[in-house]
């Protein structure tokens, strides 16, 4: 049955189709890979669109960057499902953000879909928009929802997530769900630099579609010799679904995300 959120792709290698029966759980297909990257031009570009009032920041040019990759390979905005591989048919990108409140933080997920040609101010702007439509505690978000329909579901929550997971894996999600389910995403980023902490490397989750996950450690200055301005450095730690695309086309992907990053006048402006 087809899905609302991908379409199955035909005329697959026919190692490429073993695959997912070789290896039918994110958990035992996933892939790591640390990405250091320089910065110190990016953090000049992005001062300077701060001097022209737009506030942009370094995890907008990191979503930026990846919605772009996905435009340029969309083999890495694929998924497995029921071992079919799909072609995802939109970009949507989840990420956790703090609510302000008086007592303990408390934690929400949200989700930015990116549109054909949007650029790194309309993808930071979205971004913005929704951290702040979302930062207060009464407010419930799209992730809030989701939970809240599962919860309320006249059975145990264990059932109501097996019934999801089922009608996920023979297409009959509906299409409301998926849109409000952060799970069901192209890629999930978590900014640890935010909290002052390294990368991690972060597990995919089984429940819902999303094949890549992107932690940001915080930056590091490093001193360049004979050079006054010292270089700044942010590490990524990547887990990725390994049977959504070869491997060269991963390589590919991320030396096109180096050059996006480092130099931003060219691909950015």
């Amino acid at each position: 049955m087809p899905r609302s959120d991908g379409k199955k792709i035909k005329g697959m290698p026919a190692l490429d189709l073993l695959i997912p029966y070789v290896m039918n759980r994110r958990t035992e297909s996933v892939n790591f890979a640390q990405i250091d990257i320089d910065i110190t031009n990016l953090k000049t570009y992005l001062d300077n669109l701060r001097d022209n009032g737009q506030k942009v920041g370094i995890m907008d040019a990191m979503i930026a960057a990846f919605a772009f990759l996905m435009q340029k390979r969309p083999e890495i905005n694929r998924f497995v499902v029921n071992k079919r591989l799909y072609q995802r048919n939109h970009i949507c990108v989840a990420f956790a953000m703090l609510k302000r409140t008086d007592g303990a933080p408390t934690e929400t997920v949200v989700k930015v879909y990116i549109e054909p040609g949007d650029d790194l101010i309309t993808i930071s702007k979205k971004i913005r928009s929704t951290i702040k439509e979302n930062e207060k505690p009464t407010t419930k978000n799209t992730m809030d929802v989701f939970i809240d329909k599962l919860a309320s579901m006249p059975f145990l929550p264990g059932l109501g997530v097996g019934l999801v997971k089922l009608l996920d894996k023979f297409g009959l999600l509906p299409r409301k769900i998926i849109e409000l389910s952060p799970f069901h995403s192209s890629m999930f980023i978590s900014n640890l630099a935010s909290l002052r902490m390294d990368h991690i490397f972060h597990h995919l989750y089984e429940f819902g579609t999303t094949s890549l996950f992107v932690t940001l450690g915080k930056p590091v200055r490093e001193t360049m010799p004979g050079i006054t301005q010292k270089k700044q450095t942010i590490t990524l730690g990547v887990s990725m679904d390994e049977r959504i695309c070869i491997g060269a086309i991963w390589a590919q992907a991320f030396y096109d995300f180096r050059q996006y990053i480092e130099n931003p006048e060219k691909y950015f402006s």
